[in-house]
């Protein structure tokens, strides 16, 4: 016969908790992490160069639909070297007036580099337009016509060419944006 055991209650068990190198082995982790992450989070200069690129966009939009409204031509005038772009287009009386801003009611002008906007890290690299650096050949800026196609202005020969490619590399830091304007279309793009 089977001998009857007195049940015997089962004793709680105890949870162990985390050992010495299991917590160590966490924070390192975390150390690693933060180390990692904090200073990318503290710059930020890749959304620096994506807000100015979008303004640049923006402003680019802006011109050809004042010169399709208008009937005239609307220029964009990149100076590498001042980090700033105009909009412009020709007075009646002849020569270039630039375009009001209708935010700010003055002339319409975009500067990076300055405090205004936290823009203090933000430049205008380059501007080309048909091969031709803005940085070394100022004279050079993009215009649009009454039907919105992009021409390159020439200001030292007083001359219009139809674009052929034309981009501005906007940097913040060590990051980069392209903003790009089509032949024929002007349409523009971001990359």
């Amino acid at each position: 016969m089977l001998a009857h055991r007195k049940s015997q209650p089962i004793a709680p068990r105890h949870f162990r908790g985390f050992t010495l190198v299991e917590i160590l082995a966490v924070v390192v982790i975390l150390g690693i992490a933060s180390a990692i992450i904090i200073p990318q989070m503290g710059t930020r200069d890749d959304m620096r160069a994506a807000a100015a690129a979008r303004t640049l966009v923006a402003d680019l939009i802006y011109a050809q639909n004042q010169a399709i409204s208008s009937g005239k031509m609307v220029y964009v005038k990149f100076d590498v070297v001042k980090n700033k772009y105009t909009l412009l287009t020709t007075a009646s009386s002849g020569g270039d007036v630039a375009l009001t801003n209708p935010m700010t009611q003055t002339a319409y002008t975009t500067q990076f580099g300055s405090s205004a906007r936290g823009w203090e890290v933000v430049a205008i690299n380059s501007a080309v337009f048909n091969g031709a650096d803005a940085t070394f050949r100022p004279m050079y800026t993009v215009a649009f016509d009454e039907i919105g196609s992009p021409y390159v202005f020439n200001y030292t020969n007083n001359q219009t060419n139809d674009l052929n490619d034309g981009s501005v590399v906007i940097k913040a830091g060590q990051f980069t944006t392209t903003v790009s304007v089509a032949a024929a279309t002007g349409e523009i793009t971001v990359q």
